[in-house]
């Protein structure tokens, strides 16, 4: 019985609650700062991309009038004849604009060359960039490029068959065919 208490005694420590920390009144510490060292901040930050709401500053389902707004006038407008709808050709990017929607955007590795790619307003760079760092493990490999998926959101990057190295990028609405 005692070896019981003993035992008992020696793990209480680990068995009971722990112990409720007593609230020491703020005045007792001083001032708290409000400035925080700028390392603070950026070692916080995730560079992993977990929706995708624009693709060269455009937005999937702005309107035509907002996207005329955003990029001015379009270098050319022809037909997309796989969705029956009007592509807005800019020097940066080609956006499908369908019932006065924006339902895709196409970036070539030109455009983003010259131009610059962002996503989300941050600049990504998929030649330098490690993609997997930023979008994780595609949801779909196609023969012809990686697919990532956020909600109903999709961003496509196309691969050359052989070299492996990206041909395009599209962001587009998952559930459109």
């Amino acid at each position: 019985m005692n070896v019981i208490l003993l035992l008992l005694s020696l793990l209480s420590p680990y068995l009971s609650a722990s112990p409720q920390k007593e609230a020491a009144p703020a005045a007792l510490y001083g001032s708290t700062s409000a400035v925080v060292p700028a390392f603070e901040h950026s070692r916080n930050i995730s560079p992993y991309i977990s929706s995708f709401d624009s693709l060269a500053d455009v937005s999937l389902y702005m309107s035509k009038e907002e996207l005329l707004q955003v990029k001015g006038s379009p270098l050319t407008v022809t037909s997309d004849p796989w969705q029956g709808c009007q592509e807005y050709h800019y020097a940066e990017l080609s956006a499908g604009v369908c019932e006065d929607a924006v339902l895709y955007v196409h970036v070539t590795p030109d455009q983003a060359g010259q131009f610059g790619l962002r996503m989300n307003g941050q600049r990504i760079d998929p030649l330098r960039s490690n993609l997997s760092e930023l979008l994780g493990t595609p949801d779909f490999v196609a023969e012809d490029g990686d697919v990532y998926m956020r909600g109903n959101v999709a961003l496509k990057v196309y691969r050359h068959a052989l070299t492996g190295e990206w041909d395009g990028i599209d962001l587009f609405d998952g559930n459109s065919s």
